[in-house]
Parts: C-alpha cells; sequence; structure tokens
C-alpha cells in the first residue's frame, strides 16, 4: 500500500509508479470484462489514468487497484451509454431508398446443436481445471487471465520456477483428462 505525503511532485511519483505497476492489469480488464478490442481497451485505460490523475488530491494512498478499478468501470460504462446515445442520433434512412440495405447480412448464429456443444466443451474445461490441485489451478486460472509467469509468482507468492512446473503439470493434466492441448509458453 501506498501512503500519500502530499506534494506534486510527490503525486507525480506516485502515479508514475501506479501507472507503471497496473497499466497491463487495466488493460486486462477492460479486454476481458467488457470483451473490448485491445486498441479500446487502451484508449479506456489511458482515459482511467487521466481520470485518476485528475483526482490524486482526493486520494488517500490506499486500496489503489480498487480505486482504479471503480475509476475504470465509470469509464466505460460512460463510453456504453456514450455509444448508446450515439446510436439513437443515427443518420435516418428513406426505406425506398434501394442502397439503403446493401450492407452485408450477418453471419448466423450457431444453431442449437453448435451452442448445446460450445457449452458442454465450455463446462468440461471449468471441471477439469476446478478438479486440478489447489496449487495448479490459482496458477492455471491467472494464466487464462494473461497474467505473465512473473505476474503470477508475485500474485501468489511462489518462486517463478513453482508456476512453470504447476502450469506444466496442469496443462498435462487437462491433456489427459479432456484432450484439450495448450500453448506450452506465454511467459
Amino acid at each position: 500500500m501506498m501512503m500519500r505525503k502530499g506534494g506534486r511532485g510527490r503525486d507525480h511519483e506516485l502515479f508514475t509508479e501506479l501507472y507503471a505497476r497496473y497499466y497491463r492489469r487495466m488493460l486486462r480488464f477492460f479486454m476481458h470484462g467488457f470483451r473490448l478490442p485491445a486498441e479500446d481497451a487502451h484508449d479506456l485505460v489511458q482515459d482511467t489514468f487521466v481520470r485518476f490523475y485528475e483526482s490524486m488530491d482526493e486520494y488517500r494512498g490506499d486500496a489503489e487497484w480498487a480505486l482504479l478499478e471503480l475509476i475504470g468501470r465509470n469509464v466505460a460504462l460512460n463510453r456504453i451509454r456514450a455509444l448508446g446515445t450515439a446510436k439513437r442520433n443515427a443518420k435516418t434512412v428513406d426505406i425506398d431508398d434501394p442502397k439503403a440495405f446493401d450492407e452485408p447480412a450477418a453471419l448466423p448464429e450457431p444453431d442449437y446443436a453448435e451452442r448445446e456443444e460450445l457449452a458442454s466443451q465450455r463446462k468440461r474445461l471449468h471441471d477439469a481445471i476446478a478438479s486440478l490441485p489447489a496449487g495448479q489451478r490459482q496458477c492455471m486460472q491467472l494464466w487464462l487471465e494473461d497474467f505473465k509467469y512473473d505476474e503470477i509468482a508475485r500474485t501468489l507468492r511462489i518462486t517463478l520456477d513453482a508456476v512453470r512446473s504447476r502450469l506444466r503439470d496442469a496443462r498435462r493434466e487437462l491433456q489427459s483428462r479432456i484432450g484439450l492441448v495448450l500453448p506450452e509458453e506465454k511467459e
């Protein structure tokens, strides 16, 4: 936890440190939590840190991630609301205009059997991960959330070698149980 001592120089140092520490985590938060492409997520991360910097005078120095997550969630929801407003203000098109409907048709949604198969695969994967030993399960869940090996080691307070071996063993176990082959290295 960082304690604020005050002063603009200290604010800049604190901001720089928090930016370096949480930038990638915020990026994953937007990409996974809001299912955004990387370029949109980068924009939202920047907006989040701008808002955080602007409110540094009110920051008490604790619960850094919780505060950034709250600001980020508000930034994302504001963006979603703005997009909804933009849709309501869209250009109207005359229904008799022959060029109005030349857009390609949307891809058909998967049929019931495909949706059921995907749901079944997802459930088997979640069940298999849930049945892994605790250390392997924790490492695998963080790895699937795009944490790097060193981030997993810091988060779980274990060595980098322990992360590697737990993920290797988890991959082997998942492959033997459900035939799922995960990529080997994502360091």
